[in-house]
């Protein structure tokens, strides 16, 4: 097996194991993450006008319970799991970055940038898609006049989670 090829699976098992993890993470330490990975007031403009994101975001697979194109509720409960969602889904692509990176510091191979820059091309625009509609989605819950709905009964949300998917 070849260096290169080492690398790749080293880093797509990071990946595995980095999503694992934070899908199991509970909502109340989502919520509590959310407060320290806030986008910045201006990157809506950025990714509208330097990025251009409204014309692919709806291209990116998308993973997990919310359809990102279609909303299927409006209710308090329905929007603080999708925000709490984005939030998880932030968390696994930054990590997985970082991790990434990582991975290449102590990677000595002549090519070895060429796999980390497929990974990164996976991860950033995912992360540029969670900040973009986040709070998007916050200002959608305040014009409601709902406060962030954090769960106490996992087990619970989620089940009413996968109610509303099917739907």
């Amino acid at each position: 097996m070849t260096g290169d090829c080492k690398l790749f699976i080293c880093i797509a098992l990071f990946h595995i194991i980095v999503s694992y993890s934070v899908n199991r993470m509970p909502y109340r330490t989502l919520a509590f993450l959310r407060l320290r990975i806030v986008p910045y007031k201006k990157e809506k403009e950025i990714y509208e006008k330097v990025f251009r994101i409204k014309a692919w975001k709806d291209y990116v697979p998308s993973a997990g319970p919310f359809d990102k194109k279609v909303m299927k509720g409006n209710g308090a409960e329905y929007l603080s799991l999708f925000i709490l969602e984005t939030v998880r889904a932030e968390a696994v692509h930054m990590i997985c970055l970082i991790v990434t990176f990582l991975v290449l510091l102590v990677y000595d191979q002549p090519y070895g940038w060429l796999i980390p820059a497929f990974f990164t091309m996976i991860n950033v625009p995912c992360i540029m898609i969670q900040r973009y509609n986040r709070p998007r989605l916050e200002n959608v819950l305040l014009l409601h006049g709902y406060d962030l709905v954090v769960p106490e009964d996992e087990e619970g949300f989620t089940r009413r989670l996968l109610m509303l998917r099917k739907r």
